[in-house]
């Protein structure tokens, strides 16, 4: 049930944020019907489907763009389920055709790399060969360089309603996402976190509603549309589970309730206080001598 929009002017486009009721008993989401699987080969395959076993280096020419990360997870995502409705249907032809398409695309996301280094990590460890552990550490920190959420540190700055500009300084803890504020207010002061994000897995917009919290099924969508000369279309963007940090005056009763961090361009992110409603849009600032001026009043407060 459409309850209301807002827009955000963001460079050359818009950012839409459209706030809807989904109700978990509804069933499931809709998504796209049963397609033509693609066939897509490997670079480096044969035609008859062997391949010799890629090295690490040579998965790292195979990535695709950051730009184009969001649209092939959306894609991948889609797949799943049309391999799950046709192993239902026992149709096993059309399900080996699209688990070879899956795979093609996973190939080409570095955090489904990311995801089966971590694993194998959690293993090394477990049988303690700490030399290959080490190995495997180095890789998901090179990994890094291919995974725009691992981009974000330093200093951004946002509107919040009703409390105006706000400045935030993002850094990492592992794999978490922490952004502090730098400029308080009432509620949440300088010098406390203001939201975090688990930067591990992409939220899936097709994930069925099994797969999905209930928190999540009830409170705002956000939608990113790019407006031009030719019209407008609605771009994917990368989404993660987070948390934003909400308190009453004087930072009494401070928690986290469930939210969501977009990162809509390089220089621009978003975070969703999901069930609230509340969306601020964070523009990047460079850092400069300003930014020891906003630690010191940080510290100060």
């Amino acid at each position: 049930h459409l309850l209301t929009s807002r827009q955000f002017m963001v460079g050359a486009g818009f950012l839409l944020v459209t706030l809807l009721t989904l109700l978990p008993a509804s069933g499931h989401l809709v998504g796209g019907g049963r397609h033509p699987a693609s066939r897509i080969r490997a670079p480096g395959a044969r035609a008859d489907g062997a391949a010799a076993a890629p090295t690490f280096e040579s998965k790292l020419r195979h990535f695709a763009p950051a730009a184009d990360l969001p649209a092939l997870r959306t894609e991948a995502a889609r797949l799943e389920n049309d391999l799950q409705s046709a192993v239902e249907e026992q149709d096993f032809a059309a399900a080996a055709m699209l688990r070879d398409d899956i795979s093609q695309l996973r190939q080409k996301d570095p955090a489904f790399l990311a995801s089966n280094l971590r694993e194998r990590l959690e293993a090394l460890v477990r049988r303690e060969s700490y030399g290959e552990a080490a190995t495997t550490r180095d890789q998901l920190l090179v990994l890094r360089r291919f995974q725009p959420q691992y981009q974000l540190a330093g200093l951004w700055k946002g509107g919040y309603p009703n409390h105006g500009e706000a400045t935030v300084k993002i850094h990492y803890e592992g794999d978490t996402l922490v952004a502090v504020k730098m400029t308080g207010d009432e509620h949440v002061p300088a010098g406390e976190t203001t939201f975090r994000a688990d930067l591990t897995t992409p939220w899936q917009e097709g994930a069925s509603v099994e797969e999905i919290d209930e928190e999540e099924l009830v409170g705002v969508r956000v939608e990113v549309v790019s407006v031009g000369s030719d019209g407008s279309e609605q771009r994917e963007v990368e989404r993660y589970h987070g948390e934003g940090r909400v308190a009453a005056r004087g930072f009494q009763h401070a928690h986290y309730v469930p939210g969501q961090l977009i990162l809509v361009e390089p220089d621009t992110i978003g975070f969703l206080w999901q069930q609230m409603g509340i969306f601020v849009v964070f523009n990047r600032e460079q850092d400069g001598p300003g930014e020891m001026m906003i630690e010191q009043r940080a510290v100060d407060a």
